[in-house]
Formats: C-alpha cells, structure tokens, sequence
C-alpha cells in the first residue's frame, strides 16, 4: 500500500481526533507494545497501514496457497496453545502471526480454486466498511445509538423490498444469517395462525394445545434451520412436514396438497408453506407461484427461503426464476452470499412491516422513546412536538429502533457494507458477476457431460453443478455397485482437498454420494473451470491406477 511521504504527513492530525502530537514527533515503533488509543493518531494510523497491507497480501496470496490447509484439527489447536499474555506483545508479532499461523491455515475462499459453500469472494468495498463499522462501533438496535446506520438500513432494506416486488407497506432489518431470518419467519406465520404479537403479550393467554395444531411444510432439500426453528419456537418436530421432490429437486405439489388435506382432515391447522429458492444441495428453485397459490387457498404464511438463490432478483436474464416471489408474507435473504458480502449480512423481508414489529415490539424501562399510537408519528415544527397521523406505516414515520423488529438486541451495523457496494457496483454490474457465475456452472456440468464416467445429477438451475463418478470398464458398463461408488466419489473429494489444488464438496443425492461444485466469485472464468476439471480427472485416474494395483 502506498504509505504518507513523510512522516510528517503521517502524524497530521485529522478532524475529529482531537489534538495529535507536533509535526516533528516520531510515530512510535511497531516493535513496542501498542494500546490503541484514538487520541494518538500516529499510531492508529501505524497499525491501519499495517493491516491493510495485511489484507492486502492475504487476497494477492489466495492463488498462490492451497485452497484448504494442511494441519489437522489437533495440530492447529497445538499450533495456538499459549497462555492469556500477563503483558501485551509487541504489535509486529501479531501482525507476522497472522501471516505465518492463521494465513496458511484459512480455507482459501476467496480464490478462483474454491468451489465451496456458498461463500463468496467479497467486495474490497465491504472488507474496509466492516472495518469502518467497527471503528463507529454503532449498536443499530436503537435510533439514538446509530442515527446514520439506522437511516442507512432503512435504505438497504426498501432496495431490497422493491427488488422483489413487495409492497409499499413492507420492511425488513437485517439479521446475522439466513437462519436466524427463517426463523423470524416461522415465528410471524404463528403469530398469525394464532392472532397474536408481542404488544398484546400482558392480554394473551399461553397458546397451549393451538401450538400443538400448526402444522409447517417444506421440501425435504430445506435448510436445516427449519429443524432448528420448529425446536426453539416450541413446536414438535413432528409438526416440520418435509416432503418429498420431484426430479428436479423441487417440493412436490401433489405430495404437499395431499399432506394438507390429511392435516385439515386430522383436525390441524395449516399455518406456513416454505418454498425455496435455491436449495443449498443443488440450487433448485421451487415453484413460489404455485406455492403462494397454495397458501393462499389454504389460509397459510408463504415464507421463502431466497438465502441463496435471491440474487438472481437482480438479474433481467434470470429473474424469472423467482417467478411469484413477490406474493411471499416474508423473505429470508443473504447478502453475505450472492451480493459478495463478508460475513455476516443476513436478512428478512416482510410484506406487511406493521405486523413485524408488532410481532416484536417490546418498551424496557431505558427505552427512551414515547410509544406511540400505531400509524402515528410525531413532527417538530419549531414550537413543539405534535403527533401526525401517518398512514405509510410506523417503520416509515418517526424513528426507527431495529431492536423491535426482530429476535436480535444488538446489532452490528451490517448495512453499510451493502449501502456502499450496492452504490459502486450498481445493479447491472451485479447482475452480469450472478449471470456468469451461472454460465460457468453451466459449462462445468457440460463438461462432465462428454465424460462417460461422470453423471450429472440435479437441475443445475443457479450456480451449482451436482455429478457423480461412476467408473466404466471399456464395454461402458459400471465397474463397481453403487455403495462402492459412494465410497469413490468421498475418496476423490477428499484427494483434491488433501492435494489442495481446489476445494469442492460433496453431498447425498437420492440416497447416493454425489459431488457438488459451486460457483460463486466475480473474477472467476472459463478457464477456471477448465482447470477443475484437469485436476478432477488427475485424482480420479490416480485413484483409479491405485485400486487396480491392489487389485480391487
């Protein structure tokens, strides 16, 4: 990184420092033990410069690594045995431990190799806005502790509510992952099975043996923070009706009316539908029109798990996809996936942004705020506060404290990451990084196609190419039974990790052992996924070339 010409200019001090120390002062040696003071700009910026030709040099470095590091679990947790430091230690130390313990031993995720899960290689932008979050250290559960960060949310979350084709009235905030939003989401279909929100908490009786008659529904390709949430928000897991795919992968419509039916008829009351869009096994998108057609028939919640796949909203191409999205009650999204966010940028969308802070509105004694009526918001005119009638909603009127709306107290100032990309990159450049990325997962599958001993498996809809190898003897016939074939297709996963020349997973497909190879990097390109195909095929022949000398 380019560094102050002179010490002079490095020691300046900037606005809001307060008084720094005299031009002609030394900035204090990195080898001395440094307490981080913002008063004492020289060292601050010091250290910054230092880091940022630390991340610099982690991202230059990506290609040149392995993809997944050497050590085992026990030989990394040797590696950082150490007692808590009686005194600090020298600043330089820490920042060379970074380079020589915790770099080598990084999955490698944001290079051009890794063909993981779901984990983006993130915008320069977002890396040093979480840096700029921590520095204001802004908690965006209340107005008055992230004024900015607040109003930058706000922003961030109507972008994405007309994204996707919500209503006016719609809001959302941000959470830590997609997990925690799909369980807001359940959490609000109860609410509404059951009439009930936190405001009337004090006037409402335990909901008793009415929980116990909600019934849930979602393909079996769910994510697992369904099981999660059905067990936190104290319903039966055997409430959570998975239900069977059909060949693409996709909720069968047929198997989830049918399970209606038998519930209304058991005396149940079907409360949510869940669709997804873009399952983490292979990217497959439910069919959300048909699914929001079922939920309204049936009185349901229509809640869609969009973690993944959501970002094809951005695409003109692609967006199609998501046909019938906008007729969800809520959304789980994560931009810390397809938006090529840092961890973590999770969030939820909800159709009627009254209805989600009702569910979770609660007034601590510190709260500081006057509880207002709903649909009310108050206007300083210079000679007094009043209160206005505001018919947009409560979200869209006076201040907003994020903490009442959802299940998270503090909140990390997640949005501004999202606010500055969103704003550099702009939507057409995002929608091109998600179209290629599709097209590369598109060729990876043709690819395996021209190979006798590969079989694509899954719809190969979004970013993920699912195949399985299945070695054939010169007549074209299998050489091995499927079990043994499982046991191939984890051995050739675990050849390429140990070899570190890429990293990809596996997964369980129809009862078999499948690989799966996602796509998810802006600079990644055709060659690239030619390369991964080279190094596929050199540990599935020396695999091959070792079995036949045993024998086997």
């Amino acid at each position: 990184m380019t560094k102050p010409r002179s010490e002079k200019d490095a020691v300046r001090p900037a606005r809001g420092f307060g008084p720094g120390p005299a031009d002609d002062a030394p900035a204090p040696p990195l080898e001395r033990p440094v307490v981080e003071n913002a008063q004492d700009e020289a060292s601050l910026r010091e250290m910054g410069y230092a880091m940022v030709d630390l991340v610099v040099e982690y991202l230059k470095g990506l290609e040149g690594r392995r993809v997944y590091g050497p050590l085992s679990p026990t030989g990394l947790d040797e590696m950082f045995t150490e007692p808590l430091p009686e005194e600090g230690v020298p600043f330089a130390e820490l920042v060379q431990d970074c380079r020589t313990r915790v770099f080598p031993n990084t999955m490698a995720i944001g290079s051009r190799r890794y063909f993981g899960m779901m984990n983006p290689a993130p915008l320069p932008v977002a890396i040093f806005a979480e840096a700029l979050a921590a520095a204001m250290n802004q908690n965006v559960a209340s107005w008055r502790h992230a004024p900015s960060g607040t109003a930058i949310e706000k922003r961030v979350i109507r972008w994405l509510c007309d994204l996707f084709g919500l209503p006016e009235n719609s809001f959302g905030s941000f959470t830590a992952g997609g997990s925690i939003a799909n369980i807001t989401g359940l959490k609000l279909a109860i609410n509404r099975a059951l009439g009930r929100n936190l405001s009337q908490v004090d006037h409402l009786e335990p909901p008793g043996p009415d929980m116990a008659r909600l019934t849930f529904y979602v393909s079996g390709q769910g994510h697992y923070s369904f099981d999660k949430a059905v067990d936190l928000l104290g319903i039966g897991r055997s409430q959570l009706r998975k239900l069977p795919q059909d060949e693409l992968y996709r909720i069968d419509l047929g198997a989830l009316e049918q399970a209606i039916g038998a519930d209304l008829a058991a005396g149940l009351k079907p409360c949510c539908i869940i669709g997804i869009a873009g399952t983490t096994n292979t990217g497959s998108i439910d069919k959300l029109d048909k699914l929001a057609e079922l939920a309204r028939r049936y009185d349901c919640w229509f809640h869609v798990d969009a973690a993944y796949g959501g970002a094809v909203v951005l695409s003109q191409m692609y967006g199609t996809m998501l046909r019938g999205i906008d007729q969800a009650d809520s959304i789980t999204v994560d931009p810390h996936k397809w938006f090529y966010m840092p961890f973590a940028a999770g969030g939820i969308l909800v159709r009627d942004g009254d209805f989600l802070r009702k569910s979770f509105l609660v007034h601590p004694e510190y709260y500081m705020e006057k509880a207002l009526a709903e649909g009310q918001a108050v206007e300083d005119n210079g000679h007094g506060r009043r209160v206005l009638p505001d018919h947009r909603g409560f979200h869209r009127g006076d201040k907003v404290n994020f903490f009442q709306y959802g299940i998270q107290g503090s909140r990390r100032l997640s949005a501004l990451k999202v606010w500055l990309a969103f704003r550099l990159v702009g939507r057409r450049q995002y929608a091109a990084w998600v179209e290629k990325d599709i097209e590369l997962a598109r060729i990876m599958a043709a690819r395996m196609r021209r190979h006798p001993d590969y079989r694509i498996l899954g719809p190969n809809t979004l970013g993920v190419c699912n195949f399985r190898w299945e070695p054939r003897d010169r007549a074209g016939r299998l050489r091995w039974d499927d079990e043994t074939n499982d046991e191939l297709n984890r051995e050739l996963q675990a050849r390429v990790e140990h070899e570190g020349d890429a990293w990809f997973s596996y997964t369980v497909l129809g009862g078999r052992v499948a690989l799966r190879v996602n796509v998810e990097n802006r600079s990644m390109e055709q060659s690239d996924i030619e390369r991964l195909v080279q190094v596929i095929d050199r540990a599935a022949g020396r695999i091959l070339a070792e079995r036949d000398q045993r024998g086997r």
